[in-house]
């Protein structure tokens, strides 16, 4: 596959639910500094510089990862 049609192939962002974002706040507290989202792979957190790889669950990113992710905005 060639570079053009890979990055056609895009997963498109989807905003978290209501619940989701519930276990976000109760997993890394109110003071996040890097926003969370989901994909056809799975979860990630992300600034306008940076962003996670995706993950299965919410549950699954790393701590350091948010506070890493946070601190390229």
């Amino acid at each position: 596959m060639n570079w053009y049609k890979k990055a056609k192939k895009e997963n498109k962002k989807q905003p978290l639910t209501p619940k989701e974002r519930k276990e976000v706040k109760e997993r890394f507290g109110d003071d996040l500094e890097c926003s969370f989202a989901k994909d056809d792979d799975g979860y990630y957190c992300y600034t306008h510089r940076a962003r996670s790889k995706s993950y299965l669950s919410i549950s699954k990113i790393p701590k350091s990862k948010v506070e890493f992710i946070g601190s390229t905005g």
